[in-house]
């Protein structure tokens, strides 16, 4: 009976919990951090002929949202332009449209997919996302 007892434990809300919740998510912060070499490397990327679109993709793929935001800022400080509309200007299709959706906050990325799913089809009459 000890045993079982032991195991529900583990399973449940009474186990072990030294590890903090922040550890559960998939994406981790990059722990060498440079968001000055990263906007360098992506603007780089961006005005190589034919767009390095694999660094643009490794770097904010493998970045918190919070580092995304201040990879965003150090490129605005840096170029005098926004990394949104640099990007939407280098790349097309649905890998722009993932880049884009990567650099907004959780929030910002809630509220542009909540006010698309209400927009009503011209053609349809149907919501977008949903079906009817």
């Amino acid at each position: 009976m000890s045993t079982v007892h032991e195991i529900l434990c583990k399973l449940s809300l009474e186990g072990d919990h030294s590890t903090p919740p922040s550890a559960y998510g998939s994406v981790k912060a990059y722990t060498n951090f440079d968001a000055e070499r990263d906007a360098l490397n992506i603007e780089t990327a961006i005005k190589t002929k034919g767009v390095d679109e694999v660094t643009i993709v490794n770097i904010l793929t493998n970045r918190s949202n919070a580092q995304r935001q201040d990879i965003a800022f150090a490129y605005q400080r840096r170029t005098k332009k926004e990394l949104a509309s640099a990007l939407k200007s280098a790349l097309s299709g649905h890998l722009e449209t993932v880049i884009l959706g990567l650099l907004k906050t959780p929030a910002q990325y809630d509220a542009s997919e909540l006010k698309a799913s209400m927009k009503v089809n011209a053609w349809t009459g149907n919501r977008r996302g949903l079906s009817h």
